[in-house]
């Protein structure tokens, strides 16, 4: 009896895992993507790996698209996916994972939870838009009335500035200073911590001397200080560069969005004007 028991549950578990990976193909072959089981856990059902990959037309080439899809089942009731880009290309990665997410509630026996607090899609395109419109008002306060001084964003205390006066038309509590989990034996502080809607913004000013290189050094270090910070779900990185000193902005921003560590922080680099 206790024998038959245990089979049943572990058929049970089993049967879980595949739903999950069944989710996986279908959203895949629904977005383009194609899958492929790389490895699955036949002792605890636990875990799994789908390797995924799909075609995108740049400027008359094909560029190929390759990402990682670990799975963990957990407790019977929860589910996690970390997408990890294996590709020098990360085009739909991000996209992908959200379908992925959002499509988990078809899965019945996946646990609902509504005590945690869940960032609104409204809130990260207000941001968002905020923070890909902020060269249009830059340029809007150098054109003032009756030929009053300009406004100058020289700096990147001028950018915050701007950046926190926006933000306030929007959000009630915005918290300007916030320490980061230590990383590599450091902490920092972040620019801006919307505590409510687990929104972090951190703001850089391209200059001469902090380019493509070194901004994508500093940026890959923020990601990994946010991935366990507990008041952060959506991390945008906004990066300003008036004078045009980052070569490739698409590159940058495509290679460093998505989706970082077990917890699934979601990364959205934005950098303006292009």
């Amino acid at each position: 009896m206790a024998k038959s028991k245990s089979k049943s549950s572990t058929d049970f578990k089993e049967q879980q895992l595949d739903d999950v990976l069944n989710l996986i193909y279908k959203v895949c072959k629904n977005k383009g993507w194609t899958p492929h089981l790389q490895n699955k856990d036949t002792e605890t059902f636990k875990y799994a790996t789908v390797e995924v990959f799909k075609y995108f037309s740049k400027e008359h080439s094909d560029e190929k698209v390759l990402a990682a899809i670990d799975i963990d089942v957990i407790q019977n009731q929860k589910v996690k996916f970390h997408i990890n880009k294996t590709s020098f290309y990360g085009y739909g990665v991000d996209a992908l994972a959200r379908s992925l997410q959002d499509e988990l509630k078809e899965i019945d026996w996946i646990k609902k939870s509504e005590s945690e607090p869940k960032t609104s899609d409204t809130d990260i395109q207000i941001v968002e838009n905020i923070l890909n419109r902020f060269d249009r008002a830059v340029r809007q306060l150098k054109r003032r009335y009756d030929n009053r001084p300009a406004i100058d964003v020289k700096d990147e205390y001028d950018v915050q500035d701007v950046v926190h006066s926006i933000l306030r038309c929007y959000f009630d509590d915005l918290r300007p200073e916030d320490y980061t989990p230590s990383y590599a034996g450091s902490c920092s502080r972040v620019d801006f911590l919307l505590k409510k809607e687990k929104i972090v913004i951190e703001v850089k000013y391209a200059t001469n001397k902090l380019k493509d290189k070194k901004i994508g050094e500093q940026l890959i270090i923020d990601i990994k200080r946010y991935e366990t910070h507990p008041d952060c779900r959506t991390l945008f990185c906004f990066v300003y560069d008036p004078d045009g000193n980052i070569q490739n902005p698409i590159a940058l921003e495509n290679d460093l969005s998505g989706t970082h560590g077990k917890n699934n922080l979601q990364v959205k680099v934005i950098i303006t004007p292009k």
